[in-house]
């Protein structure tokens, strides 16, 4: 009989009153419908208790595993740990919009036909302070709120899901979206052990800090894509792979040399640079003048279509909605229109808790939180708390290709991603000096979320496909 986190963990550390806060596992079967026929699974819910420096519980971190009933040697069949971002994400987006079993639509929860449940099981992970995730009575979420205290949660959680599941002998594959890429990336170093496969970055967030300059470059073809999303080029630059590969070509080339001269850059050649760049991304060469030829992705948004009363989004470029009212103790990118917060920090989804307690059984009264920014903004970004140098996460991803020769790695952009542009993931990867033969950049028509929508999952099936056989 399958051990469960909680008792694994129980059986040496108990929470205050007898782990009365902590959720407690719930199974249920069940049978979805995809292309290829129905799959029969189980659904596992369980929570990890997470203790503080004190030794004592702090907080939770839940799962949510989708197993294949059925199979020949369910102990050696490959898992798929995934994961958001924000941070301050649940695995709502991943889970419920893309890879799951089950996808939320307004008409309420429906089979995902595309879930890669036939090729492994899937394991979701909400961390602290989302989905049913909670810092508890007496406990300090702190700790689990920082790159390197995230990353170490994160990875005890994934720990104990093997022991509790006796899943040691099965090839392990992670995959985060967004911060989910930085917490995959600052992972490794600590994940040597394990038998790693395959990594999935969707849309990673693996560059931090950096100068202006390097930034404006990688920026400014998603800016050119979104100028042509929202009519501020000529319409010939509709085309997303030539539009994009055109303004790479010129962000790399005479754009970036215009950018390292400075002040020593020639006026009529300055001038050049600047009609160019505009006639690119739809903002006028006077103000890129001002501004030394830059212009930052914050700015680029309310700017690109401010004469029509409108900020453009930054996880997707093609939503747009009125200006909205300043704000100035908010950071523009809260405000971001394709984030869908409106005023507040945090969404909650009364589907996902109805689902969760409803299909799977879940017993919590609790709100499920998909995104907050109450939880980002505490967030601690230094990898090591007292210094002000970012995390090498390339170093990291290198050092694990270099230490699992099979491991294979897919990296997936959207045109659309203002926040994660394009072309920085594929300078990181080349960067990085990644194997060629186990290392690529999938770029899809698609926002931030490049997996979601009924596109994106077939997509994302066929990626899967490439990274993970049949099991």
């Amino acid at each position: 009989m399958r051990r469960t986190i909680l008792s694994l963990l129980l059986a040496t550390v108990a929470a205050p009153g007898g782990a009365a806060e902590i959720i407690p596992t719930a199974t249920s079967h069940h049978v979805v419908q995809t292309a290829a026929g129905p799959l029969a699974y189980e659904a596992v819910f369980e929570q990890h208790l997470l203790t503080g420096a004190d030794g004592k519980p702090a907080a939770t971190i839940s799962t949510t595993a989708y197993l294949r009933d059925g199979v020949a040697a369910p102990a050696s069949r490959p898992v798929f740990f995934l994961f958001n971002g924000g941070p301050g994400a649940s695995s709502s987006p991943l889970q419920f919009e893309a890879m799951g079993p089950r996808l939320k639509t307004p008409q309420g929860m429906v089979d995902n036909p595309d879930t890669p449940l036939d090729r492994a099981d899937l394991v979701f992970i909400d961390p602290v302070g989302t989905g049913f995730s909670r810092v508890l009575p007496d406990g300090d979420g702190h700790r689990f709120w920082s790159i390197d205290g995230d990353a170490a949660a994160t990875l005890e959680t994934i720990r104990g899901w093997i022991e509790a599941h006796h899943r040691e002998c099965s090839p392990i594959y992670i995959g985060g979206e967004s911060y989910g890429g930085t917490r995959l990336a600052a992972m490794l170093p600590a994940a040597r052990d394990l038998p790693l496969a395959g990594l999935l970055l969707v849309s990673p967030a693996l560059s931090y800090g950096g100068d202006d300059n390097l930034a404006a470059v990688l920026a400014l073809p998603s800016m050119a894509i979104a100028a042509a999303a929202n009519g501020k080029v000529a319409a010939h630059l509709s085309v997303n792979p030539t539009l994009f590969d055109e303004a790479a070509r010129f962000a790399t080339g005479d754009y970036a040399h215009a950018l390292m001269l400075g002040s020593s850059l020639p006026a009529a050649d300055a001038a050049r640079i600047a009609a160019r760049t505009s006639a690119l991304i739809g903002i006028p060469a006077a103000t890129l003048l001002a501004d030394h030829l830059r212009i930052d992705v914050e700015t680029f948004r309310a700017a690109l279509r401010h004469d029509d009363g409108l900020v453009v989004g930054r996880l997707d470029s093609r939503v747009t909605a009125p200006i909205p009212a300043a704000a100035p103790d908010r950071p523009s990118a809260a405000n971001d229109p394709a984030l869908g917060l409106g005023r507040s920090n945090v969404i909650v989804s009364k589907p996902i808790g109805d689902y969760l307690r409803g299909e799977l059984g879940v017993r919590s009264d609790e709100d499920y939180v998909s995104l907050t920014l109450d939880v980002n903004f505490q967030w601690r970004w230094p990898s090591v708390e007292g210094s002000d140098t970012p995390p090498d996460l390339l170093h990291d991803l290198s050092d694990a290709m270099r230490d699992h020769p099979q491991l294979r790695m897919v990296v997936v952009g959207g045109y659309y991603d203002l926040a994660v542009p394009l072309l920085g993931s594929r300078y990181a990867l080349d960067r990085a000096w990644l194997p060629a033969d186990r290392a690529r950049l999938v770029a899809l028509d698609a926002g931030h979320a490049a997996l979601e929508g009924e596109q994106g999952r077939r997509r994302m099936h066929a990626i899967m496909a490439s990274l993970l056989p049949i099991h």
